[in-house]
């Protein structure tokens, strides 16, 4: 019987996700939802400007979406991305979203698994190896299947050399990993872990579209539940999408916790 309860991974991913972002994020909190305006370098198709991550209000639905929306309109954007899931408030959120017209543009398996001896089973095939990202020429693999992969602009030296810096700390305080995967000499997939306590969170995967279904995927999965068994984790959560890399976590051991849903609606 697992010793983690569906409240405790939720509850436990939920701090993480609370975690504080650089200052090229605009972060509004208040106590009845959290809205955050992402910076442009991160921006993608699956990625939109302005997202409402949580929400939990006793207040009119109508009075809370239209201070959202004021906000959205203040940075020059014309549409919100809402989230919704079993902790969202009032319950009927999701109805009233789409009553204004929202479409559903997303969604997310929240999964977790135990990290026991068979944390990392199966081997990838003879044309698939996976590397720590380690140094600059890694790091450069890496950022080239980001970018690609999530339709972003490649960063300047500049950003680059930060995110060295950033990576060579990381490996050094032992709490944040990333791994790249190669098809014989070409980068092909990636994804990071982040060790926090017993819990190993898992995100930040994506594999090129010429590469998929070949292993990559399960290829750098193994080696991020490897990486965080072995510092202390016991437990490692994720997202994944339902048709997309949640059948293969859910294939890998892996159990779906909840739902997220997120919602577009114009304004303006």
């Amino acid at each position: 019987m697992s010793k983690w309860s569906t409240q405790e991974i939720l509850g436990a991913l939920t701090s993480l996700d609370e975690t504080a972002l650089s200052d090229e994020f605009i972060d509004v909190r208040t106590g009845e939802y959290r809205l955050l305006r992402y910076p442009e370098r991160l921006l993608s198709p699956t990625l939109p400007a302005a997202q409402v991550v949580w929400s939990n209000t006793l207040r009119s639905l109508d009075t809370v979406f239209a201070e959202v929306a004021s906000k959205i309109e203040g940075w020059g954007l014309d549409a919100i991305h809402w989230w919704v899931s079993s902790a969202t408030r009032p319950l009927d959120t999701e109805s009233y979203l789409r009553a204004r017209g929202g479409v559903l543009s997303d969604s997310y398996q929240i999964l977790a698994r135990e990290l026991g001896d068979d944390a990392a089973e199966g081997s990838p095939s003879t044309e698939i190896s996976v590397e720590l990202v380690r140094d600059e020429r890694s790091l450069r693999d890496a950022i080239a299947v980001e970018t690609q992969g999530w339709g972003r602009s490649l960063p300047d030296e500049q950003a680059m050399g930060v995110r060295l810096t950033e990576t060579l700390h990381n490996l050094e305080t032992s709490n944040e990993f990333q791994f790249v995967a190669y098809v014989g000499e070409q980068p092909a997939s990636t994804g990071y872990c982040r060790i926090n306590g017993e819990m190993g969170r898992l995100y930040g995967a994506v594999t090129l579209p010429e590469f998929r279904s070949r292993g990559c995927y399960q290829a750098v999965l193994s080696s991020r539940l490897r990486q965080a068994r072995d510092f202390g984790a016991t437990i490692a959560v994720t997202r994944g999408r339902p048709l997309t890399s949640g059948r293969t976590l859910v294939k890998a051991g892996f159990t779906v916790h909840d739902l997220e849903n997120c919602y577009r609606l114009s304004i303006g």
